[in-house]
């Protein structure tokens, strides 16, 4: 009680700010707080409701407009991907599983049609300012951004010429955002691009397809066709790192990717209430039981968005602010500057150890990731 009244001081005296600047101020005064203790049979049943209703998975669809041009998103299990036109794997979302998940559906591509599947990691920032002291150091595997945290991880597992082909698009750390990065991309390879989207997070598809599809909308866009099509990730519990696991962090990261999802919508047919609407209503939201996902979004979401619980629950502002630093400050107890490197490492031993052994260049990377076991490591 005696943290939370000098929290709330402190939060008096910030204007109650949470965005990651206000989270560090904070941090900075009180120190990072114990994470909770997560009952797996409390919470996978809400895991897999999330699942259920926030995935994009295979056989799904929306359609949308480009150009004048009616565009189909497409969602499919990672495992299953369809040969496409011109795809590139894009890994990305922040979460610590995405290199792991796309490293699956590349040897699964490999498997099935005989091809090598092209990446291309994007993202700049580190959760909002939390994990400012992991990235902000001068070598180790999760450094600089997360794209570089990917291209590091994949090193370990594929050969630097093809982890790095289309690195060069993520040099300039001005872009404004993902949808950019992708256009970017789009408009240097001077053709259709399908992108298929691999976040490792199974509860962030339909946020990516509200948000991208919108965008892709706007006419700056326009001299260039992308298609977007989910690889869709499964909850993933049984890492060491802690994305990976019941964690105060995979809560956080489920909490973001679904909060937003009733904020500033408009509808495919153009109905909006918001003056500056940031994603599409997507299907079966208004369907949703959100009382399920009340302790979810109102108590584990770190990275300061207050207007979700707001949103969805009439919580008070000072409260949901309150609420988002203490889930802020158990999840900076949640991990050290140095952990993510440690966790990483064993899961990529443990993943090299499934796959029969590291790729050492003997033989083309191809017909090494024909001859990976048949088995699904997720």
């Amino acid at each position: 009680m005696e943290t939370i009244k000098k929290i709330e001081q402190l939060l008096e005296e910030n204007n109650y700010k949470c965005n990651a600047d206000g989270r560090k101020f904070i941090a900075d005064c009180v120190g990072a707080l114990a994470p909770r203790p997560l009952d797996p049979e409390k919470w996978l049943p809400i895991l897999e409701y999330v699942e259920e209703n926030f995935g994009f998975q295979e056989g799904d669809w929306s359609v949308y407009k480009t150009n004048r041009r009616l565009n189909v998103a497409t969602g499919h299990d990672m495992y299953k991907l369809p040969e496409f036109d011109n795809p590139v794997l894009v890994v990305f979302s922040g979460m610590m599983t995405a290199h792991l998940c796309a490293f699956e559906a590349i040897r699964f591509y490999a498997k099935k049609y005989h091809k090598l599947l092209p990446i291309l990691a994007i993202g700049k920032g580190g959760n909002k300012g939390l994990y400012e002291e992991v990235f902000n150091r001068p070598q180790g595997l999760m450094v600089e951004a997360e794209y570089q945290a990917y291209l590091n991880l994949l090193d370990q597992l594929a050969p630097a010429s093809y982890v790095h082909a289309n690195e060069q698009v993520c040099a300039d750390t001005d872009t404004s955002g993902n949808f950019d990065e992708l256009y970017k991309f789009a408009k240097a390879a001077e053709k259709p691009v399908t992108f298929v989207l691999c976040s490792g997070n199974f509860s962030y598809d339909k946020r990516l397809l509200a948000e991208f599809m919108l965008k892709a909308e706007e006419p700056q866009y326009s001299d260039v066709k992308m298609d977007f099509a989910i690889a869709h990730c499964p909850i993933i519990t049984k890492l060491h790192v802690v994305d990976g696991r019941l964690s105060e962090i995979m809560l956080g990261y489920v909490a973001a990717s679904i909060g937003p999802m009733m904020k500033d919508t408009i509808t495919f047919d153009g109905k909006t209430s918001s003056e500056h609407p940031e994603r599409f209503l997507m299907p079966r939201m208004e369907d949703v039981d959100w009382g399920i996902l009340k302790e979810l979004i109102s108590e584990f979401s770190n990275m300061g968005w207050p207007n979700y619980s707001e949103i969805l629950y009439g919580t008070d502002h000072k409260q949901a602010v309150l609420d988002i630093i203490l889930a802020d400050l158990r999840a900076r107890g949640s991990f050290s500057s140095t952990s993510y490197d440690e966790e990483l490492r064993q899961d990529l031993e443990d993943y090299i150890k499934f796959l029969g052994g590291r790729y050492q260049g003997k033989e083309g990377f191809l017909t090494y990731l024909m001859r990976t076991p048949d088995e699904h490591y997720f």
